[in-house]
């Protein structure tokens, strides 16, 4: 498949994921702020091949950067799990917080960010090796999508 029918068969789907994804959050929303914003951040191991084809497509890998963007997509496949794992973790643990003492709530906020650290360092041990065979306009180009991180 070229690189033009992955751009349309992703630009075909992306609405309705969009669509999809905004009738949750406003069924979460409906249950309060937080609610919404969990149930949003839950869904991060969702699209994540259609995610990839995009990244891959707009950076327009060569056959050379193929074996980096391997390790780099299976890290990032990886994350996504972690990430939703850790969520429906966090969602318990925010349920167990509203009766627990100030220390414990501490440490539970520390560990989600400990988690969220581990994350980033993980992403950028992955990208680190792409983004060195990545042309200058690459380079550009994954400055404009991934900005934030990859997957933000």
């Amino acid at each position: 498949m070229n690189l033009r029918k992955i751009s349309l068969t992703i630009l075909t789907i992306l609405p309705t994921a969009g669509a999809a994804l905004a009738q949750e959050a406003d069924l979460a929303r409906s249950a309060g702020p937080a609610a919404a914003n969990q149930a949003m951040a839950c869904q991060a191991d969702q699209h994540v091949d259609g995610q990839l084809a995009f990244i891959k497509a707009e950076l327009r890998i060569t056959q050379e950067q193929e074996p980096v963007w391997s390790v780099f997509a299976e890290s990032f496949r990886a994350d996504k799990q972690r990430k939703t794992e850790a969520c429906f973790a966090a969602q318990e643990q925010a349920r167990k917080m509203t009766s627990a003492s100030l220390l414990d709530s501490m440490k539970l906020m520390e560990t989600r960010l400990s988690e969220q650290l581990d994350s980033l360092r993980s992403m950028e041990a992955a990208i680190q090796p792409l983004y060195g065979m990545l042309s200058k306009d690459q380079r550009k180009k994954a400055d404009e999508i991934l900005r934030g991180g990859p997957g933000m």
